[in-house]
C-alpha cells in the first residue's frame, strides 16, 4: 500500500503494483508511506489502513479478467502462494474460467462495496493512468514524468496471449462467474475484453 496526503492506493497482486509504486517513488515528497516491496503487506486492503482513508481519493489498478486470471495461475504455478510459496499445480482452463478468486479478492481489497475505488490505473496503460492521476494530484513535473516513462514493464515469461489460451465462450464465462470484476473492468476501461482486440 501507498499512502500520500491525497491519496491511498492498494497494491492489487498480478496487475503491475510494483512497477505502479516504483512510478509514485519517482515523485520526491509524494509518499508518505509504502510497504516494502518484499513484504505480503503491501497487498494489504483498505480496511486494514482505515484510519488513513478519510477524505482522501482511493486508487487501485486492475487488468483485463482474462489476463489477470491467466497471471495468477502461472503465478501461482511458478512461485506458491504466502506464506509458504511452494509451487503449486497449474490450475486446468475449466478450473480458471469457473474460479471466483478475481471478484473474491475486489470484495477483500474493498470491503465490499463499501470503499469504492475512485480512481483505477489501467495495467496495459499504467505510464498513462499514472501520470494522469499525478498530473490531477499536482506532482507531476518534467523530471516525474521523464522518470516516470523510464520505469520498466517486468513481465512473467509465460505465454500471455488470453486469446490462444481461452475461447470466446470460456471468456464470457468468466466475466458470467465475476460480475464485479467485469463491472470494475466495465468502469476502467468502458468495455470488456474482446477476443482479438
Amino acid at each position: 500500500m501507498v499512502i500520500t496526503e491525497t491519496m491511498v492506493w492498494a497494491h492489487l497482486p498480478k496487475a503491475a503494483g510494483t512497477a505502479t509504486q516504483e512510478m509514485f517513488d519517482a515523485a520526491p515528497g509524494f509518499v508518505r508511506f509504502a510497504d516494502p516491496v518484499d513484504s505480503n503487506a503491501k497487498h494489504d486492503a483498505f480496511w486494514v489502513r482505515e484510519d488513513e482513508l478519510d477524505g482522501k481519493l482511493l486508487a487501485m489498478n486492475i487488468r483485463r479478467l482474462p489476463s489477470w486470471v491467466l497471471s495468477a495461475a502461472n503465478h501461482k504455478a511458478e512461485s506458491g502462494l504466502w506464506p509458504d510459496f511452494e509451487p503449486l499445480p497449474m490450475p486446468s482452463v475449466e478450473e480458471m474460467i469457473e474460479g471466483t478468486a478475481p471478484d473474491d479478492m475486489l470484495r477483500w481489497m474493498t470491503d465490499g462495496p463499501r470503499l469504492p475505488i475512485d480512481r483505477w490505473l489501467r495495467a496495459e496503460h499504467l505510464q498513462e493512468d499514472v501520470r494522469s492521476l499525478l498530473s490531477e494530484l499536482g506532482v507531476l513535473t518534467p523530471e516525474v514524468d521523464e522518470a516516470v516513462g523510464a520505469v520498466p514493464w517486468v513481465g512473467k515469461p509465460y505465454d500471455h496471449d488470453v486469446d490462444r489460451v481461452f475461447t470466446p465462450d470460456q471468456i464470457e464465462r468468466m466475466y458470467e462467474v465475476n460480475p464485479g470484476w467485469a463491472a470494475a473492468e466495465r468502469a476502467a476501461y468502458g468495455d470488456l475484453h474482446r477476443p482479438g482486440a
